[in-house]
């Protein structure tokens, strides 16, 4: 998969790589939207939930209603390989496309794939 992936304003860059990723993707959401928001988040978490390398999605809500990034997502992934293969499913772009031309959201939403630099556990020497 060598081109970018893109839905309006929202840019999908390849992760190319066979290691184990994290997409993260934060959210600015309207607090009168949260509801329908995780609504249609959900969809789109159930779709890549079957896909093959999908390990865990994580979504959290910011305690301060004026934050900006309301809602952080984490989904782990057994590769890059994996997310870039489950990225092109139909169905989850359209569960994606639904969410971004929902007229009752207005979002923004801001994916980004990484890999680990650093793992810090209790009494590490460092």
């Amino acid at each position: 998969m060598s081109e970018n992936i893109s839905f309006e304003n929202v840019r999908l860059v390849p992760a190319k790589v066979d290691q184990a990723v994290t997409l993260i993707n934060a959210f600015t959401v309207p607090v009168e939207h949260s509801e329908q928001f995780l609504f249609r988040w959900k969809d789109n978490a159930r779709i890549m939930a079957a896909q093959p390398g999908f390990i865990r999605a994580i979504m959290y809500q910011s305690l301060d209603n004026a934050a900006e990034l309301r809602f952080i997502q984490m989904t782990a992934w057994e590769s890059g390989t994996a997310l870039d293969k489950a990225r092109v499913n139909p169905e989850w772009r359209a569960a994606v496309q639904r969410m971004l031309e929902d007229e009752k959201l207005h979002i923004k939403a801001r994916p980004v794939v990484y890999t680990v630099a650093l793992d810090v556990f209790p009494n590490d020497l460092l």
